[in-house]
Parts: structure tokens; C-alpha cells; sequence
């Protein structure tokens, strides 16, 4: 697990440092934008990592959501959403919580726990419906199989197409 967070800006680009006991660096774009993780003891001034950061950055061009995209959803309207998706898929999740979150847009627990990235605030209103979608489904089908999709088409027959604007958005936070 990440011990300290700390928020570089190199070559016009925030990049959140998480220090973790590990051995190599890492650098990953997330929904929240680029984190970096580093050995706990790394100085931010060693010069491999720098030149590491440097490629690093090269190599992701612009696939970076923009960190500082505006809030287009507030999270009291990301919760009424679950209220309504939940009502249409007919279940009733027993915890919804919004928070950071690195690898995933959203998650749900066998206990019926939801749980909703922060960044959802910020993508645009039917891409953060497909998350929501997604994750109440999930409450019926545990996995990806024929019986979730089956749901899915149920529920909101275009969510391929959401789901590959949600790639696209998280390519270049936008929609052309």
C-alpha cells in the first residue's frame, strides 16, 4: 500500500509520487491522471529516475486524463444516480461510497457495497451512467460472462458504445 503522496509538476504535467516498499518505479495513467510509485527512499532528484520520468512521459504522449478537467457531476448527483440505475436493475446496494481510486472507475463487493471513483465527477454524464450501470449489474452477475452482458443489453443497449467512449475520454479527456 502507498505510504506518502506527494505532487511533482515536470514537463507541464502534475504526476502524484506515491512511495511504497518496492524496488522498481512505476508509472501508470489512472483515471485521477499519472502517478508515479517509487521506493520509499528515492530522492525525486536521482538522476535515473529523472531520466525514467522524462521516457516515461514521452511514452504516454497525451493519453492522460486531464486532472484538471472540471466537475460536471457532483458526487450527491453521482449517489442520486445509483438511486435511479439501481431502481431500473432492481437492486439495492448496501453501501455506496466515492472515492480515489487508481485501477478503476468503479467496484462492487459480494456484500453489495458499490464503491465510485472520484474522476466519474468529471467524465461526461452517460459515461459516468455506464460505470453505475456496470457496478449494479455486477450485484446480480459476479463477472464479465454471457449472463452480464445479457444484462447489460437489458438495462442500456448502447453500453458498448459507452464503454469505448469512456476508453476514448480517458485516452485524451475528451469527446470529438
Amino acid at each position: 500500500m502507498s505510504q506518502t503522496q506527494e505532487v511533482i509538476n515536470t514537463g507541464g504535467r502534475t504526476i502524484r509520487v506515491y512511495r511504497q516498499h518496492r524496488r522498481s518505479v512505476v508509472m501508470k495513467t489512472t483515471p485521477v491522471g499519472l502517478v508515479l510509485f517509487i521506493p520509499l527512499r528515492m530522492s525525486l532528484k536521482n538522476a535515473q529516475l529523472q531520466t525514467f520520468i522524462t521516457k516515461a512521459l514521452a511514452q504516454i504522449g497525451d493519453q492522460v486524463v486531464v486532472e484538471n478537467a472540471p466537475e460536471v457531476t457532483s458526487p450527491a448527483q453521482l449517489r442520486a444516480m445509483v438511486n435511479t440505475w439501481a431502481e431500473r436493475v432492481g437492486v439495492e446496494p448496501t453501501r455506496v461510497s466515492i472515492r480515489e481510486m487508481f485501477r478503476k472507475w468503479g467496484s462492487c463487493s459480494r456484500k453489495g457495497s458499490i464503491s465510485l471513483n472520484t474522476a466519474l465527477c468529471r467524465v461526461p454524464h452517460e459515461l459516468a451512467e455506464y460505470v453505475i450501470c456496470h457496478e449494479l449489474v455486477h450485484l446480480i452477475e459476479f463477472n464479465h460472462g454471457k449472463g452480464f452482458k445479457t444484462l447489460m443489453d437489458e438495462h442500456m443497449p448502447d453500453w458498448p458504445a459507452r464503454e469505448k467512449a469512456l476508453d476514448a475520454w480517458m485516452a485524451g479527456g475528451t469527446l470529438d
